[in-house]
């Protein structure tokens, strides 16, 4: 079903006198893209690539130079929908993911509250039984079931440099509807931005939550005929000054509707950039790694918050993590955290709006098992990977293990660069008895804070 039901939302108020009401929730916009380097933004250090509507949303918001989701798409999406750490094991006896169809997922929190929901793009936390975006919360979805590299060529440089538009058959979903086999790639972010017009136009006498899941820039890229080949960045250029654009779209639209300091709009990506693909992939800035990696530049993504009159303009180096916004929406908007749901969301709403110190401190880094344990500013690794797999044949490449950890201080050495384990004995092994710890609690689902 379309959300035209919005607009019905302003006939029904108009019907008689309204009794007087709690002043209404603010809406939300989570805009993430995929795959999006640390340094692919003008805000956050590109010289390359013009981000000028993103640039100037963080000007007038908060921008968060310490933000993490997990370094792989699915994961960090399931963090993000559940509030809960990405390696918590999901499996029950109903499959899988039984226990993530069971989960009370951030729209079902959000629709309770009220809000009227709706995926835009590309979601990846399955389709079986229970999982269905229209099962998990969200009142309308179109978009993408998993990555857009699915469908296609083997997904190599090769085939990202070579294969035409039309090799990549990814399928474009409408609630539950496939719309057709062979989808333009090049046409996404438009059509995802157009949605996400119609449906702010649309809104108006009911409070919404838009999560806008872009597929670029993940592989392979493409951008519209309007924006290719007019950046100084080839085709990577292209798209995200794009998704630039369709950032611009959204604020205009919300300044046309006056709806722009009742919505608080979030832009971040899912992980950090597959630089591995070259000209393909985005670049991590200062940072060390890439995507599928637990170095800085495979979780550590751009965090832009923006809630005028709310949020003050500001740069903060707070630890935060994806998960954390269950929680900090949850007190922004008043709905109610459920008892045994996220488990592991901090609420960041005093930080946000009043630049109180957060409580978050620790970070357990994760990539098909924990790998890396940070406390403070003090990161360990036990497990590193320079990439997840040779980007020519595809082949998995192995993790190596560190027997006595690789110690880095990001306060002073963000790229990770000085290993300094050998000068601090006592703290490597203080941190891992509280990487120890921490696995424990989050394998037996104990609260990871």
């Amino acid at each position: 079903m379309r959300l035209s039901v919005f607009a019905v939302c302003l006939f029904l108020m108009s019907l008689g006198q309204a009794p007087a009401r709690a002043e209404q929730p603010p809406n939300i916009i989570y805009i993430m893209a995929d795959d999006l380097g640390y340094g692919d933004l003008g805000c956050f250090g590109s010289e390359l690539n013009r981000t000028p509507h993103i640039d100037a949303l963080a000007a007038g918001g908060l921008r968060m130079t310490d933000f993490h989701a997990a370094p792989w798409c699915a994961p960090s999406r399931r963090a993000l929908m559940t509030g809960c750490h990405a390696s918590r094991p999901w499996k029950n006896a109903r499959g899988n993911m039984g226990r993530l169809a069971d989960a009370i997922t951030l729209p079902e929190m959000l629709k309770a509250k009220g809000f009227t929901t709706a995926l835009l793009g590309k979601w990846h936390l399955g389709m079986g039984k229970g999982l269905h975006p229209l099962d998990q919360g969200f009142d309308y979805w179109y978009g993408t079931p998993g990555s857009n590299d699915w469908d296609g060529p083997r997904p190599n440089f090769a085939s990202f440099r070579d294969a035409p538009e039309s090799a990549w058959k990814t399928p474009l979903i409408v609630n539950r509807e496939n719309k057709g086999g062979i989808v333009p790639q090049s046409l996404f972010t438009r059509r995802y931005t157009e949605e996400a017009v119609r449906l702010i136009r649309e809104s108006r006498g009911k409070p919404f939550f838009i999560y806008l899941a872009h597929n670029m820039p993940h592989v392979p890229i493409f951008a519209s005929p309007r924006f290719d080949g007019k950046s100084a960045n080839g085709v990577y250029g292209d798209v995200i000054e794009e998704i630039d654009w369709s950032v611009g779209q959204i604020l205009k639209t919300l300044e046309a509707e006056k709806l722009t300091k009742k919505t608080i709009l979030v832009f971040t990506s899912d992980n950090g950039p597959w630089t591995m693909f070259k000209e393909f992939g985005g670049v991590s800035g200062p940072l060390r790694g890439e995507k599928s990696t637990t170095w800085e530049g495979g979780d550590r993504v751009p965090c832009i918050v923006s809630w005028p009159g709310k949020i003050a303009p500001a740069v903060s180096g707070q630890l935060m993590v994806n998960y954390d916004m269950y929680a900090t929406f949850a007190r922004l908007t008043g709905a109610t955290v459920a008892k045994g749901q996220a488990i592991d969301s901090i609420d960041f709403s005093d930080h946000w709006l009043a630049g109180k110190t957060g409580r978050r401190t620790r970070h357990v880094h994760y990539f098909h098992q924990p790998t890396a344990y940070r406390s403070g500013s003090y990161k360990l690794h036990r497990y590193t990977r320079s990439r997840t797999r040779n980007p020519d044949t595809g082949a998995r490449e192995p993790s190596v293990f560190h027997e006595v950890g690789l110690l880095f201080d990001l306060s002073s050495d963000v790229g990770e660069q000085s290993n300094i384990a050998a000068k601090h004995p006592e703290l490597v092994a203080r941190l891992k008895k509280e990487f120890e710890e921490a696995q424990a609690a989050i394998q037996n689902w104990k609260p990871f804070h």
